[in-house]
């Protein structure tokens, strides 16, 4: 006789779907929780930094709605920090845009080239919600069931399919080995991120088997910098890395440079159209602590690879005690108000400092009317700033 395996009275619950409404709008995240919380477990975020961090570190998120307008990291940061990420469950979580009145069509076309996955128009209705709510939560489970039989085989081997280089799975194992490595024998370690910039744009306009051949070149182009014993992956679409143990700082940073100059001069010919490639690089060669772990070693390079794209891309940035190594132009290049205060909140103010008075400047009418409002006796401090900056 088989014994019960269910108690006839215990009771279960299945667990709710989880989604994140990311909106500084403190009504409108409301609203979403008041119309989704029956049927969903809904988290809320005021920015794109907030968010960021849930999505990091709840897995049981499956979709996102997002605004594109926010204080510090807005939507399109955001969208953009999800869609390059080395994490194939972030990666491939579904982002619906919230677009309002004041979005224009070109805002819209920028967020579909940086990955959204849909779009949906305030004020909306509940129905509304709901169903696009619910549609993108079961497209995420059939394409995470697909993602975890796809990650089961590429698990099996360790080449990378596209470009013949190591993948992601071998990447993560072979930095935690040369990272014990470099630990037990004082050595140093470097690890190297490489992001494709603009490439969604590449492969929208000449498909994926064209990206495919790039993808291919640009892993020989990176494999042609390094040294013999140093590691190259392709560890996400756009996404490369190199390991490099006892290079030191200077000599990474070399190869770091090299590569990026010869991303510049290589040029791409389909037809009669002729185009080239650049990229943004964040180099990382850590203190090597006892506790160290490989994944935050991967987290600072991943976060000076964003501080490059934050400058516009077609950079490298080496440390936090330097600014970013580009070419005469691109240090000309004005910053906007956007990318300073990404810079700032990154503790990079001396990349900040050669554009304050430009950026003070456009501030003026603001400060004037601060000075009005709250009488902050900036008279003085406000005519200077109104004269013509040098720069």
């Amino acid at each position: 006789m088989l014994p019960d395996l269910l108690d006839d009275d215990a009771s279960y619950t299945l667990e709710k779907p989880t989604l994140l409404v990311v909106d500084d709008s403190k009504t409108m995240r409301r609203a979403i929780v008041r119309l989704l919380s029956q049927e969903m477990n809904v988290l809320e975020a005021d920015d794109g930094d907030t968010a960021w961090e849930l999505i990091r570190d709840e897995h049981a998120i499956q979709v996102v709605f997002a605004d594109l307008m926010m204080p510090r990291m807005n939507g399109f940061m955001l969208l953009r920090q999800i869609r390059e990420s080395i994490h194939e469950r972030i990666k491939q979580l579904p982002v619906i845009i919230m677009t309002g009145h004041e979005d224009d069509e070109n805002m819209c076309r920028q967020a579909m080239v940086l990955g959204a996955t849909d779009f949906i128009t305030k004020p909306f209705d509940s129905l509304q919600l709901r169903a696009r709510a619910k549609a993108h939560i079961r497209s995420g489970d059939t394409q995470r069931k697909l993602q975890e039989a796809s990650t089961a085989l590429e698990q099996r081997s360790t080449i990378d399919p596209i470009t013949g280089l190591a993948n992601l799975n071998h990447f993560r194992e072979h930095g935690e080995v040369l990272l014990s490595f470099a630990l037990r024998h004082a050595a140093n370690l470097s690890v190297l991120r490489i992001t494709i910039d603009q490439f969604e744009s590449i492969e929208a306009k000449h498909g994926r088997a064209v990206a495919d051949r790039i993808l291919g070149n640009i892993g020989k182009v990176i494999s042609h910098c390094v040294r013999k014993e140093d590691t190259v992956a392709h560890i996400a679409r756009a996404q490369f890395a190199v390991l490099m143990l006892d290079a030191g700082t200077q000599g990474a940073s070399q190869i770091a440079r090299r590569i990026h100059a010869l991303m510049r001069k290589t040029s791409y010919r389909l037809g009669e159209v002729r185009f080239s490639m650049t990229a943004s690089l964040g180099l990382v060669t850590p203190e090597l602590l006892e506790h160290l772990r490989f994944d935050e070693v991967v987290k600072l390079a991943e976060g000076r690879v964003q501080k490059a794209l934050a400058l516009g891309g077609d950079c490298v940035v080496l440390d936090e005690k330097h600014p970013p190594a580009t070419d005469k132009a691109m240090q000309r290049q004005a910053l906007t108000l956007e990318q300073a205060l990404v810079l700032l909140r990154a503790g990079d103010q001396e990349a900040v400092r050669p554009h304050l008075p430009r950026l003070l400047h456009s501030l003026l009418p603001l400060l004037e009317l601060a000075d009005q409002h709250y009488t902050l006796n900036l008279s003085a401090s406000l005519a200077t700033l109104a004269k013509p900056t040098a720069e």
